[in-house]
Parts: C-alpha cells; structure tokens; sequence
C-alpha cells in the first residue's frame, strides 16, 4: 500500500514538468462569448499564445481577444476579415498571418482588421454577418474567409431561419479553471484529433450528388441577404475560396475540389454581384513554379491542416492585388 502511494507525488512532479513544458510546446487561452455577436466567441484579451504541435505559431491576441497586432480602439477600419481558425493563423508567427501581411501591403493607408476566429466555417460567419458589420463598421470591405464551397442543406436552412446554434464557451465553473492549465489543454486537443480521425475514416468518400433544383436556390437566398447586409452598411462583400491540395501520382497537383459545387458557388456570387476569389490557379502556379504547398508543415503530413506562411502570403498577395486593381472584382 505504501509503495503505492509513492507513485503520487512522482506522478504529481511528472504532471508539473509537463505542465511547465506545454508553456513553450501548447500553450492557448480560453475563450469566452462573444457580447457583440460579431463573432460565437472571443478569446481572453491581451493573452498569448505558443503552439507547436502543427507549425510554430506565436503571438497575443489584442484588446477584443482577436488576433491581430493591433488593438481595436474605436479606430476606422477599411477591411474586415472573417473566417475560421484559417484566417486567425495561430499556427504560424503573428507577424506572418494573411491580415497582418495585409497591413504591410497597405501600409498604413488601409487598416485590415481580422475576427477570424477557429470553428467559424461559412454557417456561422453568415449568421454573424450583420452584427459584425455594424460592430466594426468598414469603409471598403468586408471579405469571408472559406475553404469549402459544399454545405449542408439542414446548414443552409439554419441560416435562413435564423436558427445557427452559437459555439459554445466554458467560461465558468470547474471547466473553465481546468483550461488554464495547458498540458490538459494539450490532452483534450489530441483526444480531438483522434476523434476527428474516427469520424473522418467512417466517411463515405465519394462527393455527395448536387440538388440541382434546391441547393441553388437556398444558397442564392443566403449570398443576396449578405450582399443586402453588407449594401445596408455601405460595404462590399468579397468572399475567397482557399482549397486544399492533392499530389498526384504523375507529381502534379490538383485541388481537392468537387467542380460542380465550385461552379455554382461561383455563378451565384456573379448573379448577386458578390467578388468571388478563387486561389486554386493561384496554388497550383505555386507548386508548378516553386514547388510549395499552402497548407500543411514539417512536423504535419504533406499539404495537410492549416494554413503555412506560403499559404498566407499568396492569400494576402491576390487580395491585394484584387482590390487594388479591381481585376475580377
């Protein structure tokens, strides 16, 4: 019995070390709701952040708990940037994210402000367009961050009836302090990955057929309700489609696209008057010529996950070089 107890304090020290560890190798804050709906929820304002287990990303978030370099103080703001964990860029340096590399080509005659945010696909940003616009109010832009173009028609319909369910935060009670201590933060995110592994394996992997009559049509309803949104409040609407990529056998590379659901995403953005841009002959022009990928690092597989500072330098770079120059838009 008394052997046994000896285990505890080892195990008790074996805990902290790991803990002290999780500083430099994951280290995130905690989130919380979002009072202004902009967004389902923020992040602890001024926090920072380390994350190593997919790239080697750093930073703090701002004031509002965003990841930005700058504070939001009230300040104009030209172009408001809206995705998902994409665009928030946690996984590479601060300095190195598509709305920070955004800024610098600007250079200080445009502020870009990002709420990209992780878990905020097109469902939820489209149900917090409104609020988000009127919360930040850009003068120019406000540009949409996805890397799907295939949505659930139950999704869709959420949308429409106003009925999206909010991400949920918890920001008390016992949850919320055992958060705080990174090398269980580091836990939960590996039990994720196993999970979403699992579910992904279970996945018929043939693309789902296109309602040729229904799908449209909701869709066009949502994309001229956030071209009305964003007319309302006296700003464009550009939304950027970023896919993942394939490597073929031939040692070519090909988006991991389904076309038929591309074009129509596409063809309604047009009807509605909405820019659309699309970065897969920009990707591929990349690996052809450089032989980089934009998603994906050295310690991930090949093209997978997130965004790399690749991905976010051509992102920022056809952004600006669409808005500057109109081309398309």
């Amino acid at each position: 019995m008394l052997a046994n107890l000896k285990f505890i304090p080892a195990g008790f020290v074996a805990f902290l070390i790991l803990t002290l560890l999780c500083f430099v190798y994951y280290h995130i804050p905690v989130h919380s709701s979002s009072q202004t709906g902009a967004t389902d929820y923020v992040w602890e304002a001024g926090a920072y952040y380390n994350k190593m287990t997919e790239g080697i990303g750093y930073g703090r978030m701002n004031n509002e708990g965003f990841n930005n370099l700058q504070d939001f103080n009230e300040q104009n703001i030209d172009m408001l940037l809206m995705g998902s964990s994409q665009m928030e860029g946690t996984h590479v340096p601060q300095t190195r994210t598509s709305a920070a590399l955004l800024n610098d080509f600007f250079n200080e005659n445009k502020f870009v402000y990002n709420i990209g945010v992780a878990g905020h696909n097109f469902i939820h940003i489209a149900s917090n367009l409104e609020a988000a616009v009127r919360r930040y109010k850009p003068r120019d832009y406000v540009i949409i961050e996805i890397m799907s173009v295939m949505f659930d028609i139950k999704a869709l319909d959420n949308v429409l009836e106003h009925t999206v369910k909010r991400l949920p935060s918890n920001d008390h009670g016992i949850i919320y302090y055992l958060q705080k201590i990174p090398y269980l933060r580091l836990l939960y995110y590996q039990y994720k990955n196993i999970r979403r592994q699992a579910e992904d394996d279970e996945l018929v992997t043939i693309s789902p057929s296109l309602d040729k009559d229904i799908y449209p049509q909701k869709l066009n309803v949502i994309i001229a309700r956030l071209r009305q949104i964003s007319e309302d409040n006296n700003v464009k609407l550009l939304i950027f489609y970023h896919p993942r990529m394939i490597l073929n056998k031939d040692g070519s590379a090909s988006a991991a696209t389904n076309s038929e659901y591309l074009d129509v995403f596409k063809n309604v953005c047009t009807a509605n008057g909405v820019s659309f841009v699309d970065m897969t002959d920009v990707f591929i022009n990349a690996y052809n010529t450089r032989h980089i990928l934009p998603h994906g690092f050295l310690n991930t597989a090949v093209g997978a996950g997130h965004l790399n500072k690749n991905g976010h330098a051509m992102i920022a770079a056809e952004l600006y070089s669409r808005i500057q120059g109109c081309v398309g838009l």
